[in-house]
């Protein structure tokens, strides 16, 4: 009997982030991600020393950089230009075929490959806040108290960014399988996304559009841990089960409309 790490699933999946993590394009996004952590550590400015200071600013730094950066048109930028290139470039070079030819369910490459590109979004998204978070405590002489007590926060902001970053690949993933082109697909994605967060909340009719912008939707989950957020208004639990719900509901599609191209199951 086969384990888990023989599996179709688990093989897609490790050869697949393998390849995003040596592509050049993957190093070339890691330099753009991880930018502002550079320019915190060149000129810190810390307010004081102690824990409290410590989490302040880490949680003023990040409601400041992760709706306006990492997840604001950069990080959706980039999130799109790596999601996109999952399948369209399968389906573009007719080797999808090849892997279906497998003992391979395409729910199963599908899911494999969606979970290899969000894993990757994470390292690349990862690794910049916990440059901060582990660099934080020399700043502000708390030791690895300090550490220990910042990695709720870290780990809060890690798993916001994976629930927007994963809707945001999951709508790559659909409409690469429409354009299966991945240059064109992520074009029409980042059209459609940036369209949408510039016409929704000049909606006149929906009372308070702004609510459903990555910007505030990002706060709000933010709300879970952080202090003092209590402008947005909003439940963070409600906000996750969106965000899953409807991470669902484009990758469903996506392999609705494959299936209909009668490749082999």
């Amino acid at each position: 009997m086969n384990t888990f790490f023989e599996t179709g699933f688990w093989v897609v999946f490790e050869s697949e982030l393998r390849r995003i993590l040596r592509s050049r394009r993957f190093k070339i996004l890691f330099v753009v991600t991880l930018f502002p952590s550079l320019i915190y550590i060149l000129s810190p400015n810390p307010a004081g020393d102690g824990i409290n200071p410590m989490l302040k600013a880490f949680e003023a730094m990040m409601l400041n950089l992760l709706p306006n950066y990492w997840l604001g048109i950069i990080g959706q930028l980039i999130a799109i230009i790596l999601m996109c290139d999952l399948l369209a470039s399968e389906m573009e070079g007719g080797t999808i075929r090849l892997l279906l030819a497998k003992p391979l369910r395409l729910s199963t490459l599908i899911a494999s490959k969606f979970l290899a590109g969000i894993s990757a979004l994470a390292v690349l998204f990862g690794v910049p806040y916990a440059t901060v978070w582990l660099y934080n405590p020399v700043v502000y002489k708390t030791g690895l108290d300090g550490l220990w007590k910042g990695l709720p926060d870290l780990l809060l902001v890690l798993g916001v960014s994976v629930l927007i970053l994963a809707l945001l690949g999951a709508l790559s993933m659909f409409i690469s399988v429409i354009v299966n082109r991945p240059l064109y697909a992520s074009l029409a994605t980042f059209g459609v996304v940036f369209i949408l967060q510039f016409l929704v909340p000049q909606i006149p009719y929906l009372q308070n559009a702004e609510r459903y912008t990555f910007t505030y939707q990002t706060a709000v989950l933010l709300k879970a841990g952080f202090d003092k957020i209590s402008s947005f208004v909003g439940v963070p639990s409600h906000s996750a089960i969106f965000f899953i719900a409807l991470t669902i509901a484009m990758l469903l599609p996506a392999w609705a409309i494959l299936v209909r191209r009668d490749f082999p199951d």
